[in-house]
């Protein structure tokens, strides 16, 4: 069974404890991921990565391996325009566990609809 998804990713969020949700789901293989949560069907080494256009600045994006924060992607300080960042992360994931996404802190995250979040067993 091939594991693996592609999410544009999208909205407003004002929490750092809220979960960044997935608008556009371009790929499911597996139905591991709800648009929200991906959750492990199998064991094994899986590649995350998130692409982040944010619309405010100095703000970012945490990949989580439960209640564990993996990596950062931070946009930086510019204070006009759109701000870009990319991160990813290869993890190994047991049967259950969790990934997903939260702002980098409380101030408000404004995501472009050109974001995009992957992950993929690779084996």
């Amino acid at each position: 069974m091939t594991v693996g998804f592609t999410s544009k990713l999208s909205g407003s969020y004002n929490s750092s404890s809220s979960n960044i949700r997935g608008y556009d789901i371009l790929y499911n293989g597996g139905n591991a991921y709800n648009g929200t949560v991906f959750t492990c069907p199998s064991s094994g080494l899986y590649f995350f990565h998130v692409s982040l256009i944010a619309i405010n600045y100095s703000t970012g994006i945490w990949i989580y391996k439960n209640s564990q924060q993996l990596t950062l992607a931070f946009s930086g300080i510019q204070e006009t325009g759109g701000n870009g960042a990319p991160v990813s992360a290869v993890v190994w994931l047991g049967f259950g566990d969790q990934v997903y996404l939260r702002p980098f802190d409380s101030s408000s995250l404004f995501v472009d609809s050109n974001s995009v979040f992957t992950g993929v067993k690779v084996n």
